[in-house]
């Protein structure tokens, strides 16, 4: 699937597969994009392929930004993170009464 980036209510969406041809470009984007906006939120979630390269090309990205600047992206939470949530919202978890 070819890679599409389209802007969803301020949120970069980045949909498709990553390939590593695509690196200059990509990063060339959100290089542009930083100098357009103080702060990029990037949303991973349909990226089928390559989210491993991706991420850390962004994370290349995010190490060289100044302090004036931000970048942050997310995805689906991996496994443990899920089985954590539910663990946190169990109706007999005693700590929500806390709360």
């Amino acid at each position: 699937m070819a890679l599409k980036i389209q802007n969803i209510y301020g949120v970069t969406c980045i949909k498709g597969d990553v390939v590593a041809s695509q690196k200059k470009e990509i990063e060339n984007y959100f290089r542009v994009l930083l100098t357009l906006e103080d702060s990029v939120i990037i949303n991973l979630c349909a990226v089928k392929q390559g989210f491993k390269q991706l991420s850390t090309w962004l994370d290349t990205i995010i190490d060289e930004l100044p302090e004036s600047k931000s970048l942050h992206y997310f995805s689906y939470p991996g496994p443990a993170v899920q089985k954590l949530y539910e663990q946190l919202n169990d109706p007999v978890n005693f700590y929500q009464a806390a709360a």
